[in-house]
């Protein structure tokens, strides 16, 4: 089928994911929603994606995108515990901020090798710090299988308003940073 003319795969992703933030909800990101939005028929998205499984994975490539500018961002200029410490604030604003972009990042990768890269891009600037500080690999895989549990976690309840006792939600992060990073913290120098 061929493409309408003015609407390009770009058009389709940047209403994709303009949905996605705006209901802050990926059930609501459908072929359906996004053809409603830029006028055209369902039939003709299928000129640019494929179907509802290509349009989970390009909302996947767009969040792990933006999830790894951030990280990358605020890894920038700080070594050690503090760009541990920098990289978790970053990820857990993200996941706050944008709940349904980091639920849409959780892709299983499968063989698909633009996923694996955009996952190796959002993992990059901790796993450099911590290899650099000689952590191991497997050592590396469990902690960030323990971080990204807890944020998603952490997140999921805050985005369903079950967080309800009257402790700041500032203060909660900052506690469960410092949980996080106690089981790494002796095996990284803050001032490396």
């Amino acid at each position: 089928m061929a493409a309408r003319i003015g609407i390009s795969k770009t058009n389709v992703i940047d209403t994709a994911f303009g949905i996605l933030e705006e209901t802050q909800s990926i059930q609501l990101v459908s072929m359906t929603a996004v053809a409603a939005r830029l006028g055209i028929r369902v039939q003709s998205l299928y000129a640019h994606i494929d179907g509802s499984t290509g349009l989970k994975r390009e909302l996947a490539l767009r969040s792990l995108e933006k999830l790894a500018q951030d990280l990358n961002q605020a890894a920038i200029g700080i070594a050690g515990i503090g760009a541990v410490r920098a990289v978790l604030k970053a990820q857990f604003n993200f996941a706050l901020t944008h709940p349904a972009a980091f639920q849409a990042s959780i892709y299983p990768p499968g063989n698909d090798d633009l996923i694996i890269k955009a996952i190796e891009e959002v993992n990059y600037p901790m796993h450099k710090i911590l290899k650099e500080a000689g952590i191991d690999d497997a050592t590396i895989t469990h902690w960030s299988r323990l971080v990204l549990s807890t944020i998603y976690g952490y997140s999921t309840l805050n985005q369903n308003k079950q967080l309800t006792l009257p402790v700041s939600t500032k203060e909660s992060i900052d506690y469960i940073i410092n949980v996080l990073v106690t089981d790494i913290d002796d095996k990284i120098s803050t001032d490396k």
